[in-house]
């Protein structure tokens, strides 16, 4: 999800347009992985910090639904700042999340068959 949230306006409206859904897709999406994130803290396969990473996009999200009923177009993606800092936002986590867990996988134990 942190790619699509991410990804160039062109793209975020390609996505939506394939799907035939609306731009407000992009935050329903993402909301339905803070929930999911929530449930991985209490089982602890993510830590509070990367949830904390997720949430800060969320504020992110908030701005953007918090502006005017214009921001929910494919030229606010383009055009509005809200839309441009959660991007932002977006791609710090996902290169953050990338880091930590490609780190994770480097210092899990490895099998004694492979």
């Amino acid at each position: 999800m942190l790619d699509l949230l991410s990804a160039e306006p062109d793209r975020q409206a390609a996505y939506l347009q394939a799907s035939g859904v609306g731009v407000d897709e992009i935050l329903l999406q993402f909301d339905d992985v803070l929930h999911v994130a929530r449930a991985r803290v209490g089982d602890r396969s993510l830590s509070h910090e990367e949830y904390l990473l997720l949430q800060s996009v969320n504020g992110h999200a908030d701005a953007v639904s918090a502006g005017p009923e214009s921001i929910w177009t494919d030229l606010a993606l383009e055009e509005a700042v809200e839309w441009r800092e959660l991007r932002a936002a977006a791609r710090v986590a996902k290169a953050t999340l990338e880091r930590s867990w490609s780190q994770d996988f480097d210092n899990s134990p490895k099998s004694l068959d492979g």
